[in-house]
């Protein structure tokens, strides 16, 4: 196995270091600490802070498992039961005290970080596309009622997770996320 590059090491802990401690507390200084790295090498390797954010926030966007809400061997509102057990399960790895990182990016709307904005803007847009296009198969296979909305329906839920991914972590608990996915399937998703 080829040793990871220098570069790889500083993404790494750049996800890391971002997503345990937000953007504005997240210096370059500290990202290279935790890459074993000089301070000055970060520069080689990604523009700005900024930019290695905008990476970080696509490469934590593969670990979201949005493919399981579109696997066509799966029946729609189990995908999306998967999926959002998916994310509980990662809150809960980490103690529900990391949250969601396009949430926690949202949160603090980094002024002077506009790309970041528009990636995590980007991000949850792509989400709640994919979550109403899931519920409007689910609709299709009457597992849930015709008269949903879908797209006004995955916004709340993507609304709904993300404040309760940022209310997990000052309870330290399952608890909000729980309340929200009782509510997804027992109101909005349920059938008519």
């Amino acid at each position: 196995m080829p040793k990871p590059t220098l570069r790889e090491a500083l993404l790494d802990a750049g996800c890391e270091q971002l997503h345990a401690g937000g953007y504005a507390a997240t210096g370059v200084a500290a990202i290279a600490a935790a890459a074993h790295a000089p301070k000055g090498s970060f520069y080689n390797h990604f523009r700005s802070k900024e930019a290695l954010a905008v990476e970080a926030l696509g490469r934590y966007g593969d670990s979201r498992r949005l493919d399981l809400l579109t696997d066509p061997g799966v029946a729609p509102l189990q995908r999306i039961r998967d999926h959002l057990e998916h994310l509980r399960s990662d809150l809960a790895a980490h103690a529900y005290r990391r949250g969601c990182m396009y949430g926690n990016f949202a949160a603090e709307g980094p002024a002077g970080a506009p790309a970041v904005t528009v990636a995590v803007s980007a991000a949850l847009e792509r989400w709640r596309t994919l979550l109403a296009d899931t519920i409007r198969d689910a609709q299709r296979a009457a597992e849930i009622g015709g008269d949903v909305d879908a797209d006004a329906a995955a916004q709340l839920i993507v609304d709904a997770w993300e404040g309760a991914a940022l209310r997990a972590k000052t309870v330290g608990n399952s608890t909000p996320i729980d309340n929200v996915t009782e509510l997804v399937f027992n109101r909005i998703l349920s059938v008519g």
